[in-house]
């Protein structure tokens, strides 16, 4: 089965195709008798080399980027992480090496051949925290190509600053930049590029749950330090809110509790406590809703569209509390009698009063138990036709004159 696989026309053409280019290449080597990558290294890593000297004045490096992601924008810290490689472009005249007559028009390094060149000494000067990766080697590039022309790739992780403005929230826009510069040379000895035509490169899509990168610019100044004026390349990334979390878990449930606060205008002007519990519980769950979502968010001075959203749903409860406030006050005498008949009742309860009072004076108490006994006295002068016994006291005498009347009534 596999000879005859290997007989099939297809695979003799391409047989005979391969014999022949490596034939090709054979007689080239052999014609042009080309070097050996050995005496290229040797040429390029010789002794002679000195990485301190600058190759021209001023070396002209060219820069572009490939974004691979954004992992994070955060508005506590106002900041944004990416992952990103960094390509730098120059031309150092020690390392031609195209006299030789190469076999390879390029060759590629590691970190260690790189460290022994001159290098523009180039960072991100904005950036809060920078690394290159090391998994699982450092993730550096360096190709050396024929002219002299040498190309470095860093693969590296950035924290670099945003410019929050949160006034639209949640609708709104964020800016984010990183500025590369060379840190040890001026304008007199490099000159730093953005690489055309394509300076910055996606590599996907950039998504995250909250924010889509939806535009990127790229602009090039000269920058003035006491020591001179310096090349700096800025990326800006602008990173558009998706907003639709906001809308399920903010909006939607803040109409829900006003338009529950508002049933409390169909219960009736008695029914006060169903009311009250339906406004400030509204009142309660729209300040837990609010105190939620800016939780997340940076105490800035300035008002935001959801603070206006928010304070204008708690206004509307507030203004249903007024209301039921109002409609109590005017319904506090529903079902009461009229005035005429609330003064007669209370004048009796005053009369009532007054009597109750009366009845339990000393004096009168004394009086009716001396009428008490004189009544009975005459009782028994009736039945035993004796006569009735008088006291010389003014009291006694006094219920003595009235105990006839007070005895027969």
């Amino acid at each position: 089965m596999r000879w005859k696989w290997m007989s099939h026309p297809g695979w003799v053409m391409v047989s005979f195709l391969t014999e022949i280019f490596s034939t090709n290449i054979s007689l080239a080597q052999s014609m042009y008798n080309c070097a050996n990558d050995t005496e290229i290294i040797n040429h390029i890593t010789k002794d002679t080399y000195n990485k301190h000297y600058l190759p021209q004045h001023p070396v002209q490096v060219r820069v572009d980027m490939w974004v691979q992601e954004v992992t994070s924008v955060s508005e506590l810290t106002q900041d944004f992480e990416i992952d990103l490689y960094i390509n730098e472009f120059w031309e150092d005249p020690a390392l031609i090496y195209e006299h030789l007559t190469p076999c390879k028009n390029n060759y590629s390094f590691d970190h260690k051949i790189l460290e022994a060149l001159w290098i523009p000494n180039t960072c991100f000067i904005n950036s809060k925290n920078a690394a290159i990766h090391e998994s699982p080697f450092r993730n550096i590039f360096l190709m050396i190509f024929s002219n002299g022309t040498l190309w470095t790739n860093y693969r590296m992780k950035l924290t670099g600053p945003c410019e929050m403005n949160l006034k639209r929230f949640p609708f709104d826009q964020q800016k984010c930049l990183l500025t590369f510069e060379s840190y040890n040379y001026n304008t007199g000895e490099v000159r730093m590029n953005w690489n055309q035509p394509f300076p910055v490169i996606l590599m996907k899509d950039i998504q995250l749950p909250d924010f889509e990168l939806v535009h990127f610019s790229t602009m090039a100044e000269e920058m003035l330090y006491p020591a001179g004026f310096w090349d700096e390349l800025t990326v800006a990334f602008i990173f558009k809110r998706r907003y639709g979390w906001y809308i399920l878990q903010g909006y939607i449930p803040t109409m829900v509790t006003i338009l529950i606060s508002w049933i409390s205008f169909y219960l009736g002007a008695r029914a006060i406590p169903a009311r009250t519990m339906l406004g400030v519980n509204s009142l309660l769950a729209m300040t837990f809703q609010f105190g939620n979502i800016i939780r997340n968010l940076p105490r800035v001075s300035y008002v935001k569209a959801i603070d206006v959203w928010m304070l204008s749903g708690m206004l509307f409860i507030f203004m249903s509390l007024l209301e039921l406030c109002v409609v109590g006050f005017m319904s506090r005498n529903d079902g009461q009698p009229p005035k005429a008949a609330k003064k007669r009742k209370k004048e009796a309860e005053e009369e009532d009063v007054a009597w109750k009072g009366a009845q339990t004076s000393p004096h009168l108490e004394l009086r009716q138990f001396w009428v008490d006994k004189r009544c009975s006295s005459m009782r028994n002068h009736e039945n035993n036709n004796e006569s009735f016994p008088v006291n010389d006291a003014p009291v006694k005498q006094l219920t003595f004159d009235l105990v006839p009347f007070l005895c027969f009534h």
